[in-house]
């Protein structure tokens, strides 16, 4: 299956891609899958020489006046909720003592301890940032498939239930939501994944159609220019994922180490809004 009507010829051209091949383990399980596509384009080279990936890109050139220059709104939260999601996330940041990848939750915030997987995680923080969007789930213990399903049924045009979705991957802010289903005759237990984006997406010029996004996740396995390190048990942290999206801005595959993937997993990526 190739979503969102792209065929898979059209995303080779993109990718510049040879013949299909394994894909090196997220999670052991996010990064292997049949629809994997390695590049002969160098995806980590991809990009301006010398530009952090993830980094904000400077605004503009100050002003002759010398007047500060206006901020840029792609940074700013586009709601309550979104701005109390980074808000949050600087306060674990600042007392974290232990985190840790696992399908077990315990969270004790008094102690800076934060054990979980992704979808807990998404779970706690609604709780605390947009209960109305927690509670119109419906389920005692959403997983990452309710995530994407309430997103991908959500309206565009407004919220509701505290949830609308985003028609493009250029419209995403910081504190949004993203989420993906897991592709058919994926080797994992786990339904998707989720998790919540720290800035806008910045395209790759080398990748029509392939963008980066510096995200805050839980995770067993880092992403690029991630907090986590490799043996150090996951849990909540950031990284920078790489996203391929159709001619309309939808999500139709990632990359989970970013820029340095060695190919893309192809599945279903929506992108929504908390309102509250």
């Amino acid at each position: 299956m190739v979503p969102m009507g792209l065929t898979l010829g059209a995303l080779a051209w993109a990718l510049g891609v040879g013949s299909p091949s394994a894909a090196e383990p997220e999670a052991r399980a996010q990064s292997q899958s049949p629809r994997v596509i390695e590049p002969r384009v160098d995806v980590a080279g991809a990009g301006v020489e010398g530009a952090p990936v993830g980094s904000e890109p400077e605004g503009g050139s100050e002003p002759e006046d010398g007047s500060a220059p206006e901020p840029d709104p792609r940074f700013e939260p586009a709601t309550k909720p979104a701005r109390k999601v980074l808000k949050l996330q600087a306060s674990i940041r600042a007392s974290l003592t232990y985190t840790a990848y696992e399908h077990q939750t315990k969270v004790r915030p008094s102690e800076g301890i934060y054990v979980w997987d992704c979808s807990a995680m998404m779970g706690w923080f609604l709780r605390k940032v947009a209960p109305v969007a927690r509670k119109s789930m419906d389920k005692g213990r959403p997983v990452a498939r309710d995530y994407y399903r309430k997103i991908a049924r959500s309206s565009t045009k407004r919220p509701k239930g505290g949830w609308q979705r985003l028609r493009h991957i250029e419209d995403v802010r910081p504190g949004d939501v993203f989420a993906w289903i897991r592709p058919p005759g994926f080797p994992s237990r786990n339904t998707g994944h989720t998790g919540f984006a720290l800035a806008p997406a910045e395209p790759v010029p080398e990748l029509p159609g392939a963008y980066t996004l510096r995200i805050l996740d839980a995770t067993s396995l880092p992403h690029q220019d991630d907090t986590r390190t490799y043996d150090g048990g996951g849990g909540i942290g950031e990284g920078t994922i790489l996203f391929m999206v159709d001619e309309n801005g939808r999500g139709i595959a990632y990359g989970w180490h970013g820029r340095r993937s060695r190919g893309v997993i192809m599945t279903d990526i929506v992108f929504g809004r908390l309102s509250r």
